[in-house]
Order: C-alpha cells, then structure tokens, then sequence
C-alpha cells in the first residue's frame, strides 16, 4: 500500500473518531444540529487548517505528487455535492442515508484499484512511497514504559509555561496510561481502549458545548463549526504534522482530505442510518443556514487546490498563509449565515411557559 492511499484509509478513519462520537451524540441524544455542524467546521479546519499549519509551522517546503491530491479532491468534491443534496430540503430519510454509506464503499474500491486508475493518466512505478517499513521501528521518540511515564517530570531549565502544561496534563497521563496498555505489546485492546476513551471524552465534551451554547445563545451548529470542530480535527492536526515533518506531505494532505471524505460519508450515515431504523421518521435539520454553508465547502477546496497549482503542488508558506486567511473568512461568513438564518427558538424559561413551569 502507498502512502498517500494509506493516509487516506487508515489514517484518515483513525483519526475521524471524535467526529463518529460526536454525530453519534448529537444524533441519538441531543438531537440536534451539533453532529452536522461538527463535520462541516472539521472537514474545513482539515483542509485550511491543516494546510496552514504544515505550510507555516514546519518550517520547511514539502514537494507532493499531483496525483493523490487531485484524486482524494475530487472525492471530497462528491462527497460535498452529495451532502449538499441530502441537506438541501433539511431532512434527511433512510434512502439519502444508505446513499452515503454507499459512495464510501464505491470511495474504497477506488483506492483499492487506485494504481491501475492512475495508470490511466500517467506512468506508475510501483515501488515509489509504497509502505515497506515498521511504521514503530523508526520512531523519533521511543514509547516510554508505564514506570517511566508515571515518573516522568519536567527538566529544571524548562520555561513555566512547560511545567504548567505538565501539571495540567499529568493527571490524564497517569489514568491513560493505567488503563491503557502499550501498543508494541497488546496493539487490538490498546485501540479498543482508546476508542473507548475518545467516546467518553466526545459524548461530555458534546454535552458541555450544547449547554453552554443553550445559556449563552450560541446555536449547536455554529458551536460546531467553531470549538467543537477545531477540537475534533486535533488528531488531523498533530498526525499530519508529524508525517509532514518527517517529508510525506502528501500522507500529510491525503489523510486530511480523506478525513473529510469519511466524515460525510461514514460520521453522518452510520448515524442517520441508524436512527432512521429506529424511528422510522425523517431526520430534521434545525439549522435552515447549514446547506449554504456545505455549499462554501466547495469553494475552499478549490481555493487550496488552486494554490498548489499556483506552486507546483509544493505545500509551502504561501499555501500555508493562504489558507489561514481563507479560513478565517470562512469562519465570519459561516457564523453570519447562521446567526441571520436562526428561527425562533424555543426558550422553556421564558415567560411565555411560566404558567406551565408553576404548576
């Protein structure tokens, strides 16, 4: 396997599970547009973020091959035009459902067969970026042992600013690593766990957001967009720089592409799905202003793609500081979409329901 087509699959649904949890919560327990918002601000700080910081924060310029991005862009186009369509009447029934999970296993079976596709349009060499090595044998960083991860403090010379982050985090090292064993030795349960944790950090942190969004007047999708979105997309974030820096820019922008793709097609029609099931009953979007907003989706991929055109696909400052710009826009635009489109909401402690509150 390649590491762009790696970077698209494994990598890619790895670290797209906080926005599975995520939907699955705001599907079956808050019901509301958290989920959808969530993918939305997460497929976009993916694409812009990602790219921004790689490009600035790396300091150094990464040469990608064209191919594996124009392919996982072109999906991501698809799966954006497809959403667009389930969402346009902000309802969503079984069979628009079952089409999503659908175009990922047509996505798949793509990748699958992606080097005689790509064959199509240029010479293949079939042992250039193929995975030939153990990803942990090369590890800059060696795992540490459960004593030396317990024990571990920060060095006398570091800044205050280290030791307060030390403090901060210990606590979560110390029960991570008590529940949690090492990958290099129990690989299946270490995943499970970790799974399991990001589910339970995922469903508090959905519960919190959607409070504080309720008392302070901030719609769910648009708490989406933004906190939750950019919280979700850090394992994006931190493995994408990782393999950026060690020179696989394309495993880098593949895997935040490909996130993207299974975002859409994966986060929210598993979730639908299941509901629907369930319930036999169309799923309602609240959000009237979420539909427009997919649609700005297709125009930052374009923007991102035309930069690499513009340097010869070399992720870069430009492309970096370009996408930080366009992302920023994308935020203010999207926020008062949102908040212009916003209907009436139902508030239980108004006056308006304080004859029923009394008795």
């Amino acid at each position: 396997m390649s590491y762009d087509v790696a970077g698209a699959t494994f990598l890619a649904a790895a670290t797209s599970a906080p926005e599975l949890f995520v939907a699955c919560v705001g599907t079956f327990i808050t019901k509301g547009d958290i989920g959808i918002g969530t993918i939305v601000g997460s497929s976009v700080f993916n694409v812009l973020g990602i790219a921004a910081i790689c490009g600035i924060c790396t300091g150094m310029a990464s040469p990608l091959d064209w191919w594996p991005i124009t392919r996982d862009t072109f999906w991501y186009m698809v799966s954006i035009l497809v959403l667009f369509g389930v969402l346009y009447d902000s309802k969503v029934n079984i069979y628009e459902a079952a089409g999503l999970l659908v175009f990922y296993v047509i996505y798949t079976i793509a990748l699958a067969l992606d080097r005689r596709i790509q064959g199509l349009f240029r010479k293949t060499d079939q042992e250039r970026d193929m995975l030939t090595e153990d990803p942990l044998q090369r590890e800059e960083e060696p795992i540490k042992s459960f004593k030396e991860t317990l024990t571990s403090r920060p060095e006398p010379d570091d800044g205050i600013v280290k030791k307060i982050w030390w403090g901060i985090k210990y606590p979560a090292v110390v029960v991570l690593a008590i529940t949690t064993p090492s990958a290099r030795s129990i690989l299946a349960l270490s995943m499970l766990l970790a799974v399991i944790w990001i589910s339970i950090i995922s469903y508090f942190l959905t519960w919190f957001l959607t409070i504080v969004g309720y008392n302070i007047g901030i719609p769910d999708s648009i708490m989406g967009l933004t906190i939750l979105a950019a919280g979700t997309s850090v394992p994006e974030v931190v493995s994408s720089y990782i393999v950026c820096r060690k020179g696989y820019g394309s495993m880098a922008m593949c895997n935040a592409i490909g996130s993207n793709t299974f975002d859409i097609f994966v986060c929210l029609g598993l979730p639908w799905i299941i509901m629907l099931l369930i319930t036999k009953e169309d799923i309602v979007m609240h959000s009237t202003g979420l539909a427009i907003t997919i649609g700005m989706l297709m125009v930052t991929a374009l923007i991102v793609y035309a930069c690499f055109l513009i340097t010869k696909f070399v992720l870069g400052k430009f492309v970096g500081w370009t996408s930080l710009v366009v992302y920023i826009i994308f935020l203010a635009i999207s926020i008062y979409i949102e908040m212009a489109m916003l209907g009436k909401v139902c508030d239980i402690e108004s006056e308006e329901y304080s004859q029923y509150l009394d008795k």
